[in-house]
């Protein structure tokens, strides 16, 4: 019989971070000032405070924390105002970051982005998942340039497009960013 948590076999600690650690509701954002989803971290049943009982479990758990929740990056910061549940709780640890592997993003087709093409392909290259909600003011206000950068973005698992964009480029835009590492966007059907 384990004598500690620890000891237990590493795939019953798993399950068990993945029970504190985990939720399975979406994120919604009802608008760009508003970017709080409609539920606490205790109503959705969430406890982090497990990675605070030592660094080992803090190692151990926090790939399950970072990795297997949809965390939203700010429509306007990206990553330098990332956050999970509410938007008061931000991440802002690099190394808690770059461990994200599922996202969701609002975009704003009506004004320039603030953030750089690099900054949208070193964050989201590679993804698990990436969900980019697309909105404008007004319908026909703006091009598709604020995704632009998101056309350099591949190798995400699963890609969602949707909302204030024509449905042909929304599904070209998930084909081209679950494209291979270097493949090209020219040349795919429904390209703009």
């Amino acid at each position: 019989m384990p004598s500690s948590f620890l000891d237990l076999p590493a795939e019953i600690r798993n399950d068990i971070f993945r029970l504190l650690l985990t939720h399975t509701t979406p994120i919604v954002a009802r608008s760009c000032n508003d970017l709080k989803p409609p539920q606490s971290v205790s109503s959705l049943g969430l406890y982090p405070n497990i990675c605070l009982a030592s660094r080992a479990v803090h190692a151990e758990a926090s790939w399950i924390l970072y990795g297997e929740n949809t965390f939203q990056a700010h429509p306007t910061f990206l990553t330098s105002s990332t956050f999970a549940i509410d938007h008061r709780r931000s991440v802002h640890s690099w190394r808690c970051v770059e461990q994200i592997r599922r996202w969701h993003v609002r975009v704003r087709l009506d004004c320039d982005p603030f953030y750089t093409s690099q900054v949208v392909v070193e964050t989201f290259t590679g993804a698990d998942a990436l969900e980019v909600e697309v909105f404008r003011a007004s319908w026909g206000m703006g091009g598709y340039g604020a995704l632009e950068a998101f056309t350099k973005v591949r190798g995400v698992r699963k890609a969602k497009v949707h909302g204030s964009l024509e449905t042909n480029y929304a599904k070209w835009l998930e084909v081209v960013m679950m494209r291979g590492f270097g493949a090209e966007a020219a040349g795919l059907s429904g390209e703009p």
